[in-house]
């Protein structure tokens, strides 16, 4: 092969890298703008890869931490929807759709971001398009949206409150959900931002996010992301904590209608409340009957009229059991939920600082205890509070490890006597021009009387004296991977918490967020893992 050929093949593969790495950052930037759009990027960057790892015989496929659940829920995803009894073509596609952008996502995010300046590539793109987010949240707002939002409010309930902003997720509840990631995301950077604009400008985001997380009058959301900041404000800086409380009493007392409707999610006040127990209950009867292999992923509204015990207008479509947990057992059976949850949580772990090693091992143990056991459900039981029992131990330690600063030695021949120095060569190295001289005065030391030069010294400009606006974008690699890394961790979190009422990863655009930072969190570790040369 001549020099001009490889030279060729060498530029073919740095710009299938480059198109690879774009197409990232366009589903970025466009998963919460147009879903369709971001889709077709997927489509592409997975293309651009595979030709990238064709060509170059030096690319070798990497293994992410969490490959064998991904894996078992994929297929296990795959199967329930032959086995299941609303078989249908629509299912077949829905699964190949969504569940193939999901994995496509995982898969080029988790094979190609492999620096740090490329994380910072992908933040950026997410940042920018929270911004867009935001602000088209605002506007709807103040210039109010279209009649058919009040679909998303209970005027019985609340006959105060007249809309609901959904910004370009169509939905109040996934919007909020939405703006908890990019909260946590934000503020995971600002607990490893050095420089005060930087602190300044995450602090202003984190407001005009909470801000818009109010107009969508998500209770679930707003208690999610409630719960973040007084664990994190507990337990590493009060600041943070007495910022959110100000935020939410500024909030409540510029609108009466948010503070009741906040405090109406501890009721059962309105008819969501009620419409949720009942599905739940059906959920629970559907799990019941189809333990193993579920509903089929996507089948949940074909299945749920035959087991619609408080809904009773068939006119009603519910898609989903408004609750991650109930909704995946339901579908894909428990099996493939326990698999998908290996990975959620298995995620939430390494972000939040626990080894790869240390959240299989912990997993696998665990699922033994449960398959082996004769009584299941009291083994489950155990193995949520266990989970949760760590968890809380994990996140004590994450929060609560102060560095010990190490003193240098000094050795005793480094040091300079002051009988040693010479004044008179520095003083006429340093102080010889005139502009330096304040003043030229007569001092007594000894009864004899000498000139003294009274010497301008150069004043040290104050340490983040002023705004560094120019240098925004600057922060230290590690400082900024730890930052992203916790920041997915309490994304991670927020989800979990939302879950509990919602089933935000019903939506294309949340599941497609979620798992991209899930394999950027995987990719983040190996990243740092790489550069210290032990894997952790």
């Amino acid at each position: 092969m001549d020099r001009v050929s490889v030279f060729a093949r060498r530029r073919r593969i740095k710009n299938l890298e480059t198109w690879t790495l774009y197409a990232i950052l366009t589903e970025a930037f466009f998963l919460a703008l147009s879903p369709a759009v971001a889709s077709t990027a997927v489509v592409f960057g997975v293309i651009t890869w595979f030709l990238r790892s064709r060509i170059d015989s030096h690319y070798k496929i990497r293994s992410l931490p969490f490959d064998v659940p991904v894996t078992i829920f994929l297929l296990i995803g795959g199967i329930s929807v032959f086995l299941s009894s609303a078989r249908s073509f629509n299912l077949i596609y829905n699964y190949c759709s969504l569940v193939g952008i999901y994995a496509l996502t995982y898969l080029i995010v988790g094979q190609t971001i492999r620096t740090p300046e490329q994380v910072k590539h992908v933040a950026q793109a997410l940042g920018a398009s929270a911004v867009l987010v935001v602000l088209w949240g605002f506007f709807q707002f103040v210039f109010g949206v279209d009649a058919a939002d009040v679909k998303w409010t209970d005027p019985d309930a609340f006959p105060e409150l007249k809309k609901r902003i959904f910004s370009t997720l169509e939905n109040p509840n996934v919007l909020a959900g939405y703006l908890d990631v990019m909260i946590c995301l934000a503020l995971g950077l600002l607990t490893k931002a050095e420089r005060r604009a930087q602190k300044i400008i995450l602090i202003v985001a984190i407001i005009l996010l909470a801000a818009c997380l109010a107009m969508t009058y998500s209770r679930g959301a707003f208690i999610a992301i409630a719960v973040v900041f007084a664990v994190y404000g507990v337990l590493k800086d009060w600041r943070i904590l007495i910022l959110f409380a100000a935020v939410t009493g500024l909030i409540a007392y510029s609108d009466s209608s948010f503070l009741n409707r906040i405090l109406s999610a501890f009721n059962m006040g309105d008819s969501s409340e009620g419409v949720r127990i009942g599905i739940w209950v059906s959920t629970t009867a559907m799990i019941s009957d189809h333990p193993f292999a579920g509903i089929g992923w996507g089948a949940y509204q074909y299945v749920y009229p035959q087991y619609n015990y408080y809904v009773a207008d068939p006119n009603i479509i519910i898609y989903h059991a408004h609750n991650i947990y109930l909704n995946y057992a339901a579908e894909i059976g428990i099996v493939g939920a326990l698999a998908f949850f290996w990975y959620f949580f298995g995620t939430m772990f390494i972000s939040f600082g626990v080894s790869e090693r240390g959240a299989q091992k912990w997993f696998s143990e665990h699922m033994e205890k449960i398959f082996s056991s004769s009584d299941f459900l009291q083994e489950l039981v155990a193995l949520i509070n266990e989970k949760l029992a760590d968890f809380s131990e994990r996140f004590l330690d994450l929060f609560g490890r102060k560095k010990t600063p190490t003193l240098k030695k000094v050795r005793r021949s480094d040091v300079i006597h002051h009988e040693d120095m010479n004044f008179s060569e520095h003083t006429t190295k340093k102080f010889s021009d005139e502009e330096q001289v304040a003043s030229v005065e007569k001092i007594s030391v000894g009864g004899e009387n000498i000139s003294a030069k009274i010497v301008k010294l150069p004043v040290e400009p104050e340490e983040n004296s002023s705004v560094e606006w120019g240098e925004v974008t600057k922060i230290d690699d590690k400082k900024f991977l730890e930052g992203m890394r916790l920041g997915i961790g309490l994304a991670f979190l927020s989800m979990a918490l939302n879950g509990l009422t919602d089933d935000l990863l019903f939506n294309i655009p949340s599941s497609m967020l979620m798992w991209m930072l899930g394999a950027l969190s995987a990719a983040i570790n190996l990243v740092r893992s790489e550069e210290l040369g032990v894997r952790s």
